[in-house]
């Protein structure tokens, strides 16, 4: 695979790998006298956050449409072939970001199982208007007519993204590809051999140093600490971190749990310098660096106390590609840019003295969950939902204050007990200032065409981090509030879906849709309930939930904190919002 940047690269090596595929990446300029070498079966130019008409847009060598074998483009990649091969590649009418209804050919071989109507996820900006000579279109979507295209069953385009777990048969698509057109073997992948690899690995690595495990009581740093464990035994120190911004009685049952996992755990409680250094800080990045520095501050004191010189942490696949992907740092082809700074990977502070130990850094949220469960870690722990590192920051629009923090917990308590009977992958409550910048006609007169009855659209001051053509993006938040509250109710699902990407697809600032379900004048902040389904945390989308149930429990809080003003559902893909407000 042929790496141009996409924020999905390993999701799509992930995918491969699940199905049996032996695959490599390599740097997009690889030479293609390296490939015959090396026996290729085929080759996927992936995504990335690019233009063919870049100045000096990334490209690959042009001998290697000649080697014979299989090529697959994916977004960025679909666009390059159709590009080199004489096709018009432009910018699209409007955006297309996230679910998407793809019509194809399913006599096609890549299409093989798959049925002529099939939902498919999208995030770009660009398309290919004209294919190449000899080309043949054999998908499209409303936004996209050539969504899909080959030459002589050999050389593939796909618009869409079929590496992601919502683009539900993408997976089919990828096996055909790597099956019945380039005729790879296929493999076993191995959990027995990734555990006993991972522990020799941090073995190998320390000896007989110590180390220091930050240990948030979530999924990932618990899995990491057990492993450690095996690997070092009593050289490992777990230490838990209160920096305030937890949820209700979070730190005190963490360490409860921790104790009976038998680490040998040291609690710290720093949430007044956490505060006290927030105060007065808006910028989402500036909140997670500060986060981060105070971290690794407060793990070299514990560091220093019992003689560690290692820090292992929980990193997950999903915290490098977005803290190292996207459009921010780019223009070194190294693909250094971000779609938001992980106060455990972009958020490190440059000068950390200890030595840096992540060995869950190539798995997926639902690998991390296997092998949780491979090494005995109670249901309680390998299947709870995910929690940020900065915590409730996270969750915060604008300034963190206690006022904030005091507030969200009580609201989030009640959110997540109604949410909890959707079984969502992820829910909680976010907390945004009730200042409203202006109206929104263009994205009122969507809603209306979805909903069918009138709707105000109103643009949040606030900002918050989105993610659109593999690029991060700041973006606004739109509320919209129906007059006919019961239209959430009587739309279908799939036009709510479709709603909230024709709005984030035609308003490039925009990258967050909240459906309103109580308000009233005055009040100091809104809540926004935040429910989403997804595989690996790269990509999501919106559990589907009981609006009258959701407004009945807005109309609650409302009525028992007078400090808010509105209660919203998000409706937000992942793209066009990433998950976390922030």
């Amino acid at each position: 695979m042929l790496d141009f940047g996409g924020q999905y690269v390993r999701n799509i090596e992930r995918t491969l790998l699940e199905k049996g595929v032996s695959v490599e990446i390599v740097d997009y300029k690889v030479s293609t006298r390296l490939l015959l070498r090396r026996g290729v079966k085929g080759v996927i130019l992936s995504g990335g956050p690019y233009s063919v008409y870049d100045k000096n847009p990334p490209t690959c060598d042009p001998q290697l449409f000649r080697l014979g074998i299989p090529i697959l483009g994916l977004c960025y990649g679909h666009q390059l072939i159709a590009h080199l091969h004489g096709g018009l590649v432009k910018k699209g009418r409007r955006g297309e970001y996230g679910f998407s209804e793809l019509s194809l050919d399913n006599r096609n071989p890549l299409f093989h199982g798959l049925s002529s109507k099939e939902i498919c996820w999208m995030s770009h900006g660009d398309v290919v208007e004209t294919p190449p000579k000899g080309f043949k279109v054999i998908a499209s979507t409303p936004e996209s007519e050539v969504a899909a295209y080959t030459l002589e069953n050999r050389i593939y385009g796909l618009q869409f993204h079929p590496e992601v777990s919502h683009t539900p048969n993408g997976h089919v698509i990828l096996e055909n590809f790597a099956f019945k057109i380039c005729g790879c073997a296929r493999f076993e992948w191995d959990i027995e051999r990734f555990t006993f690899e991972a522990v020799e690995k941090v073995k190998k690595a320390l000896g007989n140093a110590r180390a220091v495990i930050a240990v948030s009581g979530g999924v990932d740093s618990s899995t990491a600490a057990l492993l450690a464990s095996k690997a070092i035994g009593r050289n490992l120190t777990a230490v838990h971190i209160d920096h305030g911004l937890m949820r209700e009685g979070e730190s005190v049952e963490v360490v409860s749990l921790l104790k009976k996992l038998g680490l040998n755990l040291v609690f710290v409680d720093a949430s007044e310098r956490f505060l006290s250094a927030l105060e007065g800080v808006c910028e989402s990045d500036k909140k997670r660096l500060i986060i981060g520095k105070l971290f690794i501050e407060e793990f070299e004191k514990v560091a220093r106390e019992v003689g560690a010189e290692w820090l292992i942490q929980g990193t997950i696949a999903p915290d490098v590609i977005e803290s190292t992907r996207g459009e921010a740092r780019r223009t070194d082809r190294g693909h250094g840019g971000l779609i938001k700074i992980h106060h455990n990977v972009a958020g490190l502070p440059s000068g950390m003295k200890l030595k840096l130990m992540e060995p869950l850094s190539q798995l997926f949220k639902y690998q991390v969950r296997a092998l949780a469960r491979k090494l005995g870690l109670p249901a309680h722990i390998s299947e709870r939902q995910p929690f940020p590192g900065p915590g409730l920051a996270c969750r915060i629009a604008g300034p963190v204050t206690a006022e904030k923090v005091t507030l969200l917990r009580k609201v989030n308590v009640k959110v997540e007990e109604e949410l909890e009977r959707y079984k969502p992958s992820q829910y909680f409550a976010m907390l945004v200032n009730n200042l409203k910048a202006g109206e929104s006609k263009l994205s009122a007169s969507i809603a209306e065409k979805h909903l069918e009855t009138h709707v105000k659209a109103y643009v949040l001051q606030d900002e918050s981090v989105g993610v659109k053509g593999d690029s991060r993006v700041l973006g606004r938040i739109i509320t919209l509030e129906p007059e006919d509250c019961g239209s959430w109710s009587s739309t279908s699902w799939i036009n709510i879906l479709r709603m909230q990407n024709e709005v984030t697809g035609s308003i490039a600032e925009v990258c967050r849709v909240v459906a309103s379900l109580a308000w009233r004048d005055g009040g100091k902040y809104g809540v926004i309930a935040r429910a989403v389904d997804t595989l690996d945390y790269m990509t999501a989308i919106p559990t589907r939930v009981d609006f009258a149930r959701l407004s009945r429990l807005g109309e609650s809080l409302l009525n028992h904190h007078e400090e808010l003003g509105f209660f919203g559902f998000e409706v937000t893909t992942k793209p066009a919002a990433t998950i976390e407000l922030i």
